[in-house]
């Protein structure tokens, strides 16, 4: 028992042993503020029984865990609730301490929240492909929150209490160094920019990047995430000898390079998913220009990125940047860049929550 009185259990698509996003950002600063995390991993099947384990956080422990039930979506309502209740009541012996609030942060596992019974019950969405059992999800939660409007109009149906809040940034954590030979990655005497995300992602848009990499010899592009040589980008641009390839790295890691790059990108295909990428507030610490596909979420907020509305427009846009990096780069435009991360850190959207809760005669 960790010995406070309110105890959260998030439930997580990734794992805590990774670069952290959303789920382990909302746990870490909820963690801070004095409540008992529990913070649930994908589950083991080699494992028998559930395991606690600590993090380096005080008050937040990580939970590895076989499935609850193989196939429990395909059984009755009664049967899924049924064992779902059991299995949390297992989880509470084994913590020797009460669930207060079930977070949910998927819809593909202990999506019929009803398993909760009396606690508070948060469905929270950050990704819109993260939409298995949404109806069950967003039905059965007390309130719903959601980073897009794309998911909160798919969500609506479902639960009148749906309230957006975007996706913050962790400004409180120790950042890391660059070893010299990561400096070395840089060139000053040319322009860096930035890619950093997963690679091997299906929504990127591998022609645009292909086409200003192709068009821009004497601009080092840094590629920052995981990738596969047998995968799309990697394959299509692995020729070209102005890219350095970083692969994953550390999240301290990943303001330091962003201070030394000049230009930072976004290239999606697919306009729902992208409609409000993590990345971005990370982007706008580091105050450097972004030049971006489309970005729902940004459609009224354009002083902060260089956004085009067709992909077609991406490579005039990109070349009219580089030209003038001067005025894109001038410290009244990275000003307001920073100052609008630093208006969006999780511990200010962790208060917006706890506000609308307050509302909503919630209380976490």
């Amino acid at each position: 028992m960790i010995g406070l009185n309110k105890s959260i259990l998030i439930i997580s698509p990734e794992p805590w042993k990774w670069q952290h996003v959303s789920k382990h950002h909302y746990a870490i600063t909820l963690s801070k503020k004095g409540y008992g995390v529990y913070f649930l991993n994908p589950p083991q099947e080699e494992l028998k029984n559930i395991i606690i384990l600590k993090t380096e956080y005080k008050n937040l422990h990580q939970i590895e865990a076989p499935q609850a039930f193989k196939g429990l979506r395909f059984l009755p309502k009664i049967l899924r609730v049924y064992i779902t209740s059991k299995w949390l009541k297992n989880l509470e012996k084994v913590i020797n301490s009460r669930i207060d609030t079930i977070w949910l942060f998927e819809s593909s596992r202990f999506y019929d929240m009803e398993f909760a019974k009396d606690r508070l019950k948060i469905y929270h969405q950050v990704d819109t492909n993260q939409d298995f059992h949404i109806k069950e999800a967003a039905s059965s939660a007390d309130i719903c929150f959601c980073v897009t409007d794309y998911i909160k109009r798919d969500l609506l149906p479902y639960n009148k209490n749906i309230f957006k809040i975007s996706h913050g940034i962790n400004l409180e954590n120790k950042q890391g160094s660059l070893l010299k030979k990561q400096l070395e990655n840089f060139n000053p005497n040319k322009l860096n920019i930035a890619y950093i995300g997963n690679l091997d992602a299906y929504d990127i848009d591998i022609n645009i990047l292909y086409t200003i990499i192709k068009e821009n010899p004497n601009v080092l592009f840094h590629f920052i995430g995981t990738y596969s040589k047998e995968k799309n980008t990697y394959k299509t641009c692995e020729k070209f000898n102005n890219i350095i390839w970083w692969g994953r790295v550390e999240s301290d890691l990943i303001m330091p390079i962003l201070a030394k790059v000049d230009i930072t990108l976004l290239t999606y295909l697919v306009a729902e998913q992208s409609a409000n990428s993590h990345k971005l507030l990370e982007y706008f610490y580091s105050g450097k220009v972004t030049v971006a596909t489309y970005t729902d979420e940004y459609k009224d907020k354009r002083y902060l990125l260089e956004m085009v509305d067709s992909s077609t427009e991406f490579i005039e846009k990109f070349k009219m940047v580089v030209q003038n990096i001067a005025i894109y780069n001038s410290d009244e435009k990275q000003k307001e860049r920073i100052m609008f991360a630093k208006d969006n850190t999780y511990k200010k959207q962790l208060s917006k929550i706890l506000h609308l809760l307050e509302e909503n005669n919630l209380k976490l």
